[in-house]
């Protein structure tokens, strides 16, 4: 294994185009590191920073290993995913193509190339319920698989690894459609939006705690000796139920949400206690619910 700096100069961000991935690219980028943002090959790379280097991923394996090899990173953070709340036979081989083929290419290409230091990302729906693994999702599912794979290459090519478990993000500029987004679209147009029974509890990270949690982790995982894979939480300072967090809104808003309660069903296995596992060491967050929502709130005023 080839040894890694203290504080490395060259990151290769995987997902680049994506909303925590954009997130990294510009937050590395504006602290002077050389970043990489590796891509699909017609990804819309037009919400990159622009001092990153865009590496645009054919699909090959032997291609993604040309574009490692090309920009030799000291370290590499792993940000793309899909991700699918309840599947349907259409999203499977999406699924399974992004979150472990990929995953298992650019693995594969780090060993080839000597880049031994990856912060990964897992998701807190890989514990339904406590924290043994128990997969709310088959989403959560492909990603704990993920974490088993890359266990071969920590164990036969001195991988140190780093995942962090993200609950619900959010934050400005958020185009994925979820839930903080479409409840301040409802308020914002006044119209009415289906929702749950809403006792489930919901934890929110703000993007900009994503970005100092991987700060953190990177720092951790380049100190870390060879052979080790490492899991800690990244997690909002609150968790409060659905209906509570419509009414968070409201108050920050100055405005009814019409929210039908009820009239969608809980999901299947629906996580109705958000997974408090143990947060990465030095880390907090620093971006409490009302300042976050509130900022949103103003955006979207």
């Amino acid at each position: 294994m080839v040894g890694s700096p203290a504080r490395p100069e060259r990151l290769l961000v995987t997902g680049g185009t994506g909303f925590i991935g954009s997130r990294l690219v510009h937050g590395f980028a504006e602290a002077g590191l050389a970043v990489g943002a590796l891509v699909r090959a017609r990804s819309d790379a037009g919400r990159l920073d622009p001092r990153a280097t865009v590496l645009r991923h054919d699909g090959s394996t032997d291609g993604l290993y040309d574009l490692v090899r090309s920009f030799a990173p000291d370290a590499v953070i792993h940000a793309a995913t899909t991700f699918v709340g309840v599947h349907g036979p259409g999203q499977i081989v999406p699924l399974i193509q992004s979150n472990l083929l990929f995953g298992t290419q650019l693995l594969d290409a780090m060993a080839r190339c000597g880049v031994a230091r990856l912060v990964n990302f897992g998701t807190a729906w890989q514990h339904f319920d406590g924290d043994r693994y128990d997969p709310a999702t088959l989403y959560a599912a492909t990603k704990q698989a993920f974490e088993d794979i890359a266990a071969y290459y920590v164990a036969a090519e001195g991988f140190a690894v780093l995942t962090l478990k993200l609950t619900d993000t959010y934050g400005p500029d958020d185009p994925r459609g979820k839930l903080v987004s479409a409840l301040l679209q409802a308020q914002r147009a006044g119209s009415a939006l289906a929702l749950s029974p809403g006792a489930q509890g919901i934890n929110l990270l703000h993007v900009d705690d994503v970005l100092s949690g991987v700060r953190v982790g990177l720092s951790r995982v380049l100190a870390a000796d060879a052979g080790t894979h490492e899991r800690f939480a990244l997690r909002g300072p609150e968790t409060l139920s659905l209906q509570n967090l419509v009414a968070r809104l409201e108050r920050l808003g100055g405005r009814p949400i019409r929210a039908d309660w009820g009239a969608r069903p809980y999901r299947p296995r629906e996580v109705m206690h958000p997974w408090m596992g143990p947060l990465l060491p030095g880390w907090s967050a620093a971006t409490g619910l009302d300042a976050g929502l509130g900022a949103l709130v103003g955006r979207s005023a």
